[in-house]
């Protein structure tokens, strides 16, 4: 193991026993003594809605998914009271059981009394629904007249009157009407969001599903040196995505690479297929145990028309992550992949299948015939109140079956692992995560029990899937992602070895110090 290694111009010069580091010292080279401690590459999160996110950490009401109805009913109260010199109040993220309460008569006015004639709007812990009170409903213009649009609903109660409850597209008037930040307001979001990530250990990102706007406010600090994290960005260019700008799509796709500062990638576009399980929006290829009666879901794109899609973005060298929950909606995207190799030939680039957890096992090898990288994420791995839910909606039979990451890692697909922040939690913890894909038990000891204990894997195969990997995913292999002579010095310095201590206790690791290209970004060695 190094004791000491050299940085000289951002980049690691040698790792070694202190009297070899020594023997490199000059002014321009700064030496860090490990003292011990366990140094190791900066964390990489490959799916993450960041600025939204932080925005929504700095300027919304927090709610716990685990809060019920009337608990909720509290805060928005609150809130409401609050004269905070807005008029919406945005709040985040409620849970299944809030969920249960919101879909009975009654819940819409119930929100309505406590709202002081304010709007307001609730996000759904998965991101793909809201609940809204009806002046929220009326500045959107969505009343009992309003048609659900394509792939979305506006639920009805029996009288045929919005209940509040939207679901997927079904929420976007809303989400629209809601008035945006200053652009001071997320400039400083932007710059608070790198600190947050450096603050976890992170050097780098990737942005799931990107606007021409999110660009922009990263280039600008990359521009002032202030993005201590190389960044990758998934363009929002397909319909399916929330945010899609029909005006903007041509200048990113176009001007993609001079968008882009030194530290920023944009060769890559995101796709949305199906939903989330706790909403039964997934695409399944049986039917949910909660709902057997239930139609199929109808996934956002035709295999045609899906099939299109990648295969134009491919030919432009885009690499396309596409959303995909249920085991029907994943099957789909590679046989869609599959028929655009044949077409455009298998050296394309390397494309994504966002979430993936219900994948089957007949289409795990599929992965690496393919070049598909399989991006887990949020971590449900382990249970907690979003996987139980899932667990409910499709019957523990079926549930017992998802995130087989052993089988998918022995399979040789490249896989990474991420947040998905902020769909699941207020706070991104990556070493909570890590610990759950070790133990596959919930690393907080709220939840009992162990979920597929036979898919756990180690943390020498966990470590991967927040480093190497995702830096080869973002094509910045050749730059980060590893502690190595000629390699970006982006690290960071933890207080306890993950190598050694008792698995669960991964879960408790601190920060102490992160460096990006060399530079102390947060903490003190």
């Amino acid at each position: 193991m190094a004791e000491a290694l050299a940085v000289s111009g951002g980049r690691i010069v040698r790792l070694g026993t202190q009297t070899e580091v020594m023997a490199l010292r000059t002014e321009a080279t700064d030496l860090v003594d490990l003292g011990g401690r366990m140094l190791m590459p900066g964390l990489i999160d490959f799916h993450v809605h960041l600025l939204s996110s932080m925005i929504a950490r700095l300027h919304t009401t927090a709610l716990d998914t685990a809060d019920d109805f009337d608990t909720i009913l509290g805060k928005i109260e609150a809130a409401c009271a609050r004269q905070d010199g807005r008029d919406w109040v945005v709040a985040g993220a409620y849970g299944a059981r809030a969920l249960g309460r919101m879909r009975e008569p009654g819940a819409l006015a119930a929100l309505d009394a406590v709202s002081r004639g304010r709007p307001v709007a609730m996000q759904h812990l998965s991101g793909h629904g809201y609940f809204a009170n009806s002046a929220a409903l009326r500045i959107a213009g969505i009343d009992a007249a309003t048609p659900n649009p394509p792939d979305g609903e506006i639920v009805k109660d029996a009288a045929g009157q919005p209940t509040g409850l939207l679901i997927e597209s079904g929420a976007w008037p809303v989400t629209d009407a809601i008035p945006e930040l200053t652009a001071a307001g997320k400039a400083e979001a932007a710059r608070a969001s790198i600190a947050y990530l450096n603050s976890l250990g992170i050097t780098g990102f990737a942005d799931a599903s990107a606007s021409l706007e999110a660009l922009q406010f990263y280039r600008a600090l990359d521009d002032a040196g202030a993005l201590t994290c190389w960044a990758a960005f998934h363009l929002a260019l397909s319909p399916t995505c929330s945010g899609y700008a029909a005006d903007e799509v041509k200048v990113m796709r176009e001007q993609r690479r001079e968008l882009c500062g030194p530290h920023m990638n944009a060769d890559f576009a995101k796709i949305f297929l199906d939903g989330v399980p706790s909403l039964r929006t997934a695409a399944m290829l049986a039917p949910y145990a909660s709902a057997p009666d239930e139609p199929p879901v109808a996934t956002s794109l035709t295999l045609d028309e899906l099939t299109e899609a990648i295969a134009d973005f491919d030919g432009d060298g885009l690499g396309v992550k596409v959303h995909a929950v249920g085991d029907r909606a994943i099957r789909m995207v590679l046989d869609a992949v599959e028929q655009v190799r044949r077409r455009n030939g298998p050296d394309g680039p390397q494309h994504q299948i966002a979430h993936g957890q219900f994948i089957t096992a007949a289409d795990i090898p599929r992965l690496a015939e393919l070049n598909v990288l399989h991006d887990m994420c949020p971590p449900l791995w382990h249970p907690n109140s979003a996987s139980l839910t899932h667990e409910r909606m499709v019957g523990a039979e079926r549930y017992a079956t998802v995130w087989p990451v052993r089988d998918i890692l022995a399979a040789g697909a490249a896989v990474v692992a991420a947040s998905d922040w902020r769909t699941i939690a207020p706070d991104l913890d990556p070493w909570e995560a890590m610990c759950g894909l070790v133990t596959r038990r919930d690393p907080t000891g709220r939840h009992e029990g162990v979920h597929a204990p036979d898919q756990a894997v180690s943390i020498t195969e966990v470590l991967p899937l927040y480093t190497t990997n995702p830096a080869a995913a973002m094509r910045l292999g050749h730059r980060t992602g590893r502690l190595a002579p000629g390699l970006s010095a982006d690290m960071v310095m933890l207080d306890r070895d993950l190598m050694t201590i008792e698995p669960l206790a991964i879960a408790q690791t601190k920060v102490l110090a992160t460096w990006f290209e060399g530079r102390l970004v947060h903490g003190s060695a």
